[in-house]
């Protein structure tokens, strides 16, 4: 057996890696049945068969659970919109429609997992701060650079910061999908907002 660089594992090295895995299997699990705040430690080692330190030597905390968890949806994510990215075509305001309403719909399937990243990374500073939200941004690349494009071709204002841009649509996301947590919306309605809100923001941002 070998490792994603082609090293060949240890059968020490294959059950340390098999081990990882299920008990970040476990936590998803823990995480979307019982919700994160209610999941313990506890119940996640019961969950992967495992006793409650072997769960804390592949992550000290339950946020840093939920972070690796989230690195793999989040690549998951980005795979599908990079992929999109490439077969769009038409207004600019559609194809950003287009690339956010596919990261919406993947965030609403594990609504738990995200709405927990949300909440979670509030409280937050520092170097834990940067990490959590570089692993919730990686999905945007495609969108920052979509925008890039629009200032480029003059659909947007030229001057404008094309990461900043993307940021500030990443800001109205977040805050939609906090509302639609809160309010209960369903997808339907969560998607025609978020539709909505990118109308307001291209139309503002767009060259005159």
């Amino acid at each position: 057996m070998r490792d994603d660089s082609g090293k060949r594992l240890t059968r020490r090295d294959a059950r340390k890696l098999e081990t990882h895995s299920q008990v970040i299997e476990a936590a998803r699990r823990v995480f979307l049945d019982d919700g994160y705040e209610r999941a313990t430690i506890k119940a996640i080692a019961d969950a992967a068969g495992v006793s409650a330190g072997t769960v804390l030597n592949v992550a000290p905390t339950k946020s840093a659970l939920l972070i690796l968890i989230l690195r793999d949806e989040f690549e998951m994510i980005r795979d599908s919109v990079d992929r999109l990215e490439s077969a769009l075509s038409g207004h600019l305001r559609d194809r950003l429609s287009a690339l956010v309403q596919v990261i919406l719909e993947a965030q609403l399937r594990h609504e738990e997992l995200f709405a927990a990243a949300i909440a979670h990374t509030w409280l937050l500073t520092g170097e834990a701060y940067e990490e959590a939200v570089a692993v919730m941004s990686s999905a945007w690349g495609a969108v920052e650079r979509l925008v890039a494009k629009g200032i480029q071709s003059g659909e947007l204002r030229s001057g404008l910061d094309a990461a900043e841009t993307a940021r500030l649509i990443e800001d109205c996301y977040t805050g939609l999908l906090r509302r639609a947590r809160g309010e209960e919306l369903d997808r339907s309605v969560a998607s025609a907002l978020m539709r909505q809100r990118l109308e307001l923001l291209i139309s503002g941002l767009s060259a005159r």
